[in-house]
């Protein structure tokens, strides 16, 4: 992968980042995209919590798929980067569009000098995350939230509604008639 994805910036030298490095670069990026089973298979392979019906497209790039759980009916879409220092819980029926950039590290007092550190991230159901945007290190997306395009995710954002912006906040409802669990 790219210097944004490389096991060295993962924080982990563990054999097991080396390894998946080398796959990640060889076997993993040469997966046709439609082949979503094969796909999962290589991740859950290196510990992703990946249920079956769960689509994550070629183009994608893990730092450390060990770190990464995805729910029922949940996809990321092509493009996107997922830099996984830390846990990062991706509920059911929730969209990762393409070219987003979500990243469980952060760096102290938001100054890249300063070392990163770790800070797990936590999305919830039905949410989506708008093609270009970003979700910063600590941040829990609640339920059904929809997150506009090239918004940037760090704050506290309501349940049930439309985030916009740079940090992104709740705009207003989100239009949805079914049932909120």
């Amino acid at each position: 992968m790219d210097a944004i994805c490389s096991p060295s910036q993962s924080g982990n030298s563990s054999a097991r980042s080396l390894i998946w490095g080398i796959v990640s670069q060889t076997i993993y990026k040469l997966i046709p995209s439609p082949a979503y089973k094969t796909r999962r298979m290589v991740l859950q392979m290196f510990g992703a919590k990946l249920d079956p019906t769960s689509r994550v497209r070629g183009g994608v790039k893990i730092s450390a798929p060990w770190n990464l759980s995805i729910g029922r009916k949940s996809s990321i879409g092509e493009g996107a980067i997922i830099w996984a220092h830390a846990p990062i819980e991706i509920g059911a029926r929730s969209v990762i569009s393409q070219y987003c950039f979500v990243s469980s590290a952060r760096w102290k007092n938001n100054d890249p000098k300063k070392p990163e550190e770790r800070a797990p991230i936590t999305i919830g159901d039905d949410v989506w995350i708008a093609t270009e945007s970003v979700v910063l290190g600590g941040q829990s997306i609640p339920n059904g939230v929809l997150i506009g395009a090239r918004s940037t995710v760090w704050g506290t954002i309501t349940p049930w509604t439309i985030a916009t912006g740079h940090p992104a906040k709740s705009r207003r409802e989100r239009p949805y008639k079914g049932p909120r669990v």
